[in-house]
């Protein structure tokens, strides 16, 4: 099965907006996982809180992205 590539530059504005709440939201959570990575005294809590915060800014990196290709990158902090 071959796969198709979605062209990202015809999306609505429901689906745009979709998007930028999504990476918004990504945004935030790694935030605040590196806040709490800084505050954890446990290094096992740590590595995992910071995983998990890579993770998220992984994601919102991704988004950031696609709102970039659709045009939106004025939106982008």
């Amino acid at each position: 099965m071959q796969a198709t590539k979605t062209n990202i530059k015809n999306i609505g504005k429901a689906e745009f907006m979709a998007l930028f709440d999504q990476y918004q939201a990504e945004s935030l959570c790694s935030k605040k996982l590196s806040n709490y990575s800084n505050q954890c005294q446990d290094p096992n809590m740590k590595n995992m809180i910071n995983q998990m915060s890579s993770q998220c800014q992984e994601r919102a990196t991704r988004l950031s992205s696609l709102l970039q290709e659709s045009g939106g990158g004025q939106f982008l902090s």
